[in-house]
């Protein structure tokens, strides 16, 4: 798959930024998120109630991003750093220098692209405009690509900075955007808090920037588990007896997906969650506030992910700030992520909603990400591994049983 640059253009907030408003503090978990890009690819084939020429679609996503980033207004700032290392404060400063957009075209049919996972699947990293995860100060904080494929296909590649926002907050920032474009709104319907820091302070000095080692052996696969498999993996998995359980659908997915990497790896110990802060929190927090609202957990055994889960609250996040609950060793073991809930199928800009979500460039450490599907059945499994440790992971049974039931 080739891919052409048709244009580059930096889009602005369509009404300037208010004085007051010109700096974003971070709050304690923006401090301690990694210096890095989070990249996501929205896969939209031909739709029959839509035939629009590409040109539209592109003035269409300019003009409804630029009004939206008025109210979403940090994003078209960057990220600068004052005082002396290494414990200089970090904030955003909200200065509208914009949102690079990028336009491309690829030489083939999108249909292609989504049939062959072997073939095309590391093709992905050429639909976002960033060939990298680290970002630096001063850098933008998101980064767009509009793909044109024939047939009045596309895809949306998106980068945001996970310094100022997790996977609930670029679902809030697809979504509005979508709903502006579909229904030529000028304002978002769910006006985005930036308010995090007043939930968790941040820290003073702030600690360390944590950056993550690159790993550029790193093998990505994806695997589609049916809805018939997933609720006969549920089943098997149920507790029986007087403290009898069912798994979600993450709890199960993710414990077949750890022992099988567990034999893969051949020493993998720890497996990590992340886990989405703002429904666990007293009282709860919606998912207008925008910012990093989440934390990690641990587990040794499969057993154990649902008592690590129960375990996350605003108290353990309190913990994970003062440095009381440390992960010193992420980045060398298995980090599991679910965002199935967090509504990316629902972003429809005007030509339907996306058929298949893709990631795209993580070097960052061998990771998992149970996303949903664009069906709402089963779940799909994307795994980044070593590839000599991907080979034996995917030919391990239970997988191979598991995907051929999809």
């Amino acid at each position: 798959m080739e891919i052409e640059i048709l244009s580059r253009e930096t889009i602005r907030p369509t009404t300037p930024t208010q004085p007051h408003l010109r700096w974003h503090q971070l709050s304690a978990l923006d401090q301690l998120a990694p210096l890095m890009t989070f990249h996501l690819v929205l896969f939209y084939p031909i739709n029959d109630g839509d035939l629009s020429p590409p040109p539209h679609r592109e003035t269409v996503l300019k003009i409804s991003l630029s009004r939206l980033l008025t109210s979403f207004y940090p994003l078209a700032g960057r990220l600068r750093k004052e005082g002396p290392p290494p414990h200089g404060t970090a904030a955003v400063e909200c200065t509208d220098e914009g949102v690079p957009f990028t336009v491309a075209r690829a030489d083939m049919d999108l249909d292609l692209v989504l049939q062959d996972d072997d073939r095309y699947l590391k093709h992905y990293d050429k639909l976002v405009s960033r060939d990298r995860c680290h970002i630096d100060y001063g850098e933008p904080l998101l980064h767009i690509q509009l793909t044109h494929f024939s047939c009045a296909s596309s895809t949306l590649g998106i980068c945001i900075a996970h310094q100022i926002a997790d996977s609930s907050s670029l679902a809030l920032l697809l979504n509005e955007w979508s709903i502006s474009a579909r229904l030529s709104i000028i304002g978002p319907q769910l006006i985005p808090r930036f308010t995090a820091a007043t939930i968790f302070p941040p820290v003073n000095p702030p600690p360390p920037d944590l950056v993550l080692p690159s790993y550029h052996r790193l093998h990505p696969r994806r695997f589609l588990i049916g809805a018939r498999a997933l609720e006969q993996l549920r089943e098997e998995t149920t507790v029986r007896g007087a403290h009898a359980r069912r798994p979600t659908r993450f709890e199960a997915a993710a414990g077949v997906v750890w022992r099988c990497a567990l034999r893969a790896r051949e020493g993998l110990t720890n497996l990590y969650l992340v886990v989405n802060l703002r429904p666990r929190l007293s009282p709860p927090e919606g998912s207008d506030l925008f910012g990093n609202a989440w934390v990690m957990t641990a587990t040794t055994t499969e057993e154990g992910i649902r008592e690590a889960l129960s375990m996350i609250d605003g108290e353990y996040a309190r913990r994970v700030i003062s440095g009381e609950v440390r992960h010193d060793e992420v980045g060398s073991e298995l980090v599991f992520s679910g965002v199935a809930r967090f509504g990316f199928y629902e972003a429809d800009f005007g030509w339907g909603r996306p058929r298949r979500l893709g990631f795209a460039n993580h070097d960052s450490g061998e990771l998992v990400m149970i996303a949903g599907t664009a069906t709402g059945e089963g779940l799909e499994v994307w795994v980044w591994l070593e590839e000599e440790v991907m080979v034996r992971f995917e030919r391990d049974p239970e997988i191979v049983g598991l995907v051929s039931h999809a």
